[in-house]
């Protein structure tokens, strides 16, 4: 009786099993097709191409946190290499500025970033105030959320998920530095960014003071761009010397597309 009883108690476990496995494995085919994939055809569009004498600097920190120095000495460095650089800055960082991104050959993203908890997925932060009822189609899919930083006394603003940067074609042989915390975070939206042809991601593994990532992009800009390293060798010439942020001791990582 009793090993039939244990026979029973294994058989109901992996039912339960099987049970909890079809339930996430539904749930998550549904959350694809009623819910991301709408949205992401929604992005689609006609092939974009990138001109790689265009650089963009999208600086969203700069509605609370300005460092002029910082814009000026980017800028000064990508246009003395013979590049157009446009500049984004403050209140001019929307949410659609961030998801209609496309063209550029090098994206310099000065903004918040945070892994959300629940799924994983990178956010970027714009500097546009979050409001509701605002963006609802975008909200209900999960491309727009609302997002709150350190600091209590501002935000919440929305944030765009990493993976749906720009236009669908928008990024291909795009190189993207991302300033904020948790950049490589989310294997997700890594893996997407590269599925849709961006180049290069230059990225932060963990949190990051401000004061510390602008200095390294304004060294990194310099040895890429003045003294012509390679992004790779640059980032670990960094890292070698400057060495990890002295707070949180995250470091910067140069990942490449795996298709070239």
């Amino acid at each position: 009786m009793k090993a039939r009883k244990r026979k029973g108690q294994r058989y109901r476990l992996r039912s339960l099993f099987i049970v909890i496995f079809f339930t996430f494995f539904v749930t998550c085919l549904a959350y694809y097709f009623l819910i991301l994939q709408p949205y992401l055809l929604t992005k689609s569009a006609n092939k974009v191409s990138i001109d790689f004498s265009r650089a963009i600097i999208i600086d969203g920190i700069g509605f609370t946190k300005p460092n002029p120095t910082f814009l000026g000495r980017a800028r000064e460095i990508l246009v003395g290499s013979g590049l157009k650089v446009d500049v984004y800055n403050g209140s001019q960082v929307t949410i659609k500025l961030l998801d209609d991104l496309e063209g550029y050959g090098l994206i310099i993203l000065r903004v918040h970033s945070a892994i959300e908890v629940k799924y994983g997925f990178l956010y970027l932060f714009s500097a546009e105030a979050y409001n509701r009822d605002r963006y609802t189609y975008e909200q209900s899919h999960g491309a727009y959320k609302e997002a709150y930083t350190f600091d209590s006394s501002e935000g919440p603003y929305f944030a765009l998920r990493a993976d749906l940067l720009g236009r669908e074609d928008g990024l291909k042989g795009s190189t993207i530095i991302l300033m904020g915390c948790n950049g490589t975070g989310s294997d997700h939206a890594i893996k997407r960014l590269f599925e849709r042809g961006v180049k290069a991601i230059v990225a932060w593994d963990g949190y990051v003071s401000l004061e510390y990532t602008d200095e390294v992009t304004l060294t990194l800009l310099n040895l890429v761009y003045t003294e012509g390293l390679s992004y790779s060798e640059a980032v670990k010439k960094i890292m070698d010397i400057m060495g990890p942020d002295p707070t949180w001791k995250s470091r910067l990582i140069y990942l490449a597309n795996p298709e070239g």
